[in-house]
């Protein structure tokens, strides 16, 4: 039906070039798909001049993910846990300490939150290791390439502050990191859990 409409404007070669230079303007292809279409298949002559050249770069393409390193991953564990996001901390847990936990509703009923009138003001990194394996004593568990961290936290409860530091161990998975954030065992443990 197509060819039907278009074979009367076949008889004239000019006609059929703006319209085909009218059709060029409204539609577009993908820069790397380009390449295929240099020229119009038109008989006669094309006035106007050469037919556009697809681009000389390639198409830009989106950087590969970057990993997410150790001590950013644990800061935003925090910052979670200050902020009561027990929802979102749940998906930077190890499947072990998942397991630990008992699942989702246990982990978001059962981690620790800071009180009221206490404010998490600051943390830093104070060293960073990956260790080739790491035995977790506690849960009788190793782990092959496990980042062990210090981290100092600064605290302020009402008019007093104090600074402490604990040891975080992370283990890789897909995408980046996760903690093994367990639950606490006794009222001995950390406030944050034991990890």
């Amino acid at each position: 039906m197509v060819n039907r409409l278009l074979h009367p404007l076949r008889r004239w070669p000019a006609l059929e070039a703006a319209l085909s230079r009218l059709a060029g303007r409204f539609t577009t292809w993908p820069s790397d798909d380009f390449g295929r279409f240099i020229g119009a298949p038109m008989a006669g002559p094309f006035p106007g001049g050469p037919a556009a050249f697809p681009p000389a770069s390639e198409p830009i393409r989106p950087p590969p993910p970057v990993s997410i390193a150790p001590a950013t991953f644990e800061m935003r564990f925090m910052k979670l846990q200050a902020q009561g996001r027990f929802e979102e901390m749940w998906e930077m847990l190890a499947e072990d300490a998942q397991r630990a936990w008992g699942g989702r509703e246990a982990f978001i009923k059962g981690m620790p939150r800071l009180n009221d009138d206490m404010e998490l003001l600051d943390m830093q990194v104070i060293s960073v290791n990956v260790l080739e394996g790491w035995t977790d004593r506690a849960h009788l568990r190793t782990y092959r390439n496990v980042a062990q961290m210090v981290m100092r936290y600064r605290v302020k409860q009402q008019w007093r502050e104090w600074t402490f530091d604990r040891e975080v161990h992370l283990i890789p998975a897909a995408g980046g990191w996760r903690t093994l954030c367990y639950p606490a065992t006794s009222k001995a443990v950390s406030n944050a859990g034991s990890r």
